[in-house]
């Protein structure tokens, strides 16, 4: 039950009107998720793709979309990034929780549905921004953690665009010029 107005609803002589002086263009999500990630930026070392390439993992990571994946597979592929020592377990965590359709008791109501994880982590960091949380100390750990989501997801984007890679065959530091 809403208590109060909802919508773009205005009250005249007693009556409710809709308010049609308001009723401007809304901005679209997407306008606004693109402005939250390009000030969240890329940070190409988020996840080590060298190693990644060292353990054969691009078969795995190809073809890996984070406009369009589902709850169960961003949870199994952070569990197997965490397990193969890529990413931390806080990121893992994160990235298991990711979605938005929970029930009452916490558990994901469809977890092979299909959702923007780059699009929930930016909104995610708009609403901790635009409602002022910046005082609360949870929300503060939530920032860089959500951050560090998105870097992930590019980065595996990117990864997984790329062609079949080889291990490096110099030896890092090891090799002469």
């Amino acid at each position: 039950m809403t208590v109060g107005y909802t919508g773009a609803w205005q009250p005249k002589a007693g009556l409710l009107v809709r308010d049609t002086a308001s009723s401007s263009k809304p901005v679209s999500q997407s306008l606004k998720v693109k402005q939250m990630l390009a000030l969240v930026g890329n940070d190409p070392t988020a996840i080590n793709t060298a190693e990644m390439d060292k353990q054969g993992l691009h078969k795995n990571i190809k073809g890996f979309d984070p406009t369009s994946v589902s709850a169960k597979q961003l949870g199994s592929l952070s569990a197997m990034l965490r397990s193969r020592g890529l990413i931390s377990e806080i990121t893992s965590m994160t990235l298991l929780n990711a979605g938005d359709k929970f029930d009452r008791f916490g558990v994901q109501k469809d977890p092979d549905a299909k959702f923007n994880a780059l699009e929930y982590f930016a909104t995610q960091l708009e609403t901790i921004q635009n409602n002022n949380l910046k005082g609360n100390k949870y929300a503060n750990t939530l920032i860089p953690e959500y951050k560090k989501a998105i870097y992930v997801l590019q980065n595996l984007k990117t990864y997984g665009q790329g062609g079949e890679r080889k291990p490096p065959t110099d030896q890092g530091v090891k090799a002469k010029a």
